[in-house]
């Protein structure tokens, strides 16, 4: 598939008015479009948001994250490579500069496309939910598992499903008030989409961990969020992805522990007394 920025340069002699300023903001500005808000790009480029969003459609993108997300990936595509592309031969240290700069550039990409207000929906969700289903398959189970450890901590009730007929036992269960938070690379896993689409049918909310904006997991999912990350040729399973979603995990969990404080001090006490005994 062609990049935005050369969609947009095919467009351009068709467009008109406010769609023709917009696109020539996005051509000239995209380094700098990827921190900005639909706000923001409206009011710079002289449009209002809805031509922003109705934009991001003609493009054939979902909407405005989701042409911040494949922009980041573009503009950031020159210095990835620098850092990931690991060739046989490689020393040592050299090898460790290429895979700790992948994991340092998959965490920055991310926090270019993640959304505050999707986050914050999350957090909300959450922290009012009667339980929270952490779901995941294959290398997804490792983070689901990392969360659960995570929101237990915080005295939530919550669980972990790595087993793909275990979680649909499970939310097979799930009430109104429950939320489902599916972690996924791809997005393009059959279980962990049918999970959330049995979640809907409780009348659940769901939130998915992901990678692809277009990945059938986004069609089901109340709430995305997003990772930046490409997979190389000697990392098909997406490790740096994994890293970003323990970042987004770590964020949610900050966010929720924030909301009380005191609480959230009391129950480290409680855990800290609890485990004191299993050390040496």
């Amino acid at each position: 598939m062609s990049s935005i920025i050369t969609r947009i340069r095919l467009m351009e002699p068709n467009l008109k008015g406010a769609d023709q300023r917009l696109a020539l903001y996005i051509r000239e500005r995209p380094s700098e479009l990827i921190y900005r808000s639909v706000a923001d790009v409206a009011q710079e480029s002289g449009v209002s948001e809805a031509t922003v969003v109705r934009f991001a459609r003609k493009l054939g993108l979902i909407g405005f994250q989701d042409l911040k997300l494949h922009l980041a990936r573009e503009v950031i595509a020159p210095i990835r490579s620098i850092h990931e592309n690991v060739a046989p031969g490689d020393p040592s240290a050299v090898v460790m500069r290429k895979v700790f700069g992948g994991h340092v550039a998959a965490l920055n990409d991310t926090l270019q496309v993640l959304d505050p207000l999707s986050v914050d929906k999350a957090v909300s969700a959450i922290s009012n939910a009667h339980h929270i289903f952490f779901i995941g398959v294959g290398t997804s189970g490792p983070n689901t598992i990392d969360a659960y450890n995570k929101f237990l901590r915080l005295g939530l009730s919550c669980s972990a499903h790595t087993d793909s007929h275990l979680q649909a036992m499970a939310v097979g269960l799930a009430r109104e008030d429950d939320v489902i938070v599916a972690v996924t690379h791809s997005g393009n896993t059959k279980d962990p989409v049918y999970t959330l689409e049995l979640a809907h049918k409780r009348g659940a909310t769901t939130i998915a961990i992901t990678n692809f904006s277009r990945s059938p997991i986004t069609r089901t999912a109340d709430i995305v969020l997003y990772t930046a990350s490409s997979e190389t040729r000697f990392r098909a399973e997406a490790v740096a992805s994994r890293i970003a979603q323990v970042a987004i995990v770590d964020t949610l969990w900050t966010l929720v522990a924030m909301r009380d404080p005191k609480r959230t001090a009391e129950l480290q006490n409680c855990i800290e007394r609890a485990v004191v005994e299993k050390q040496f």
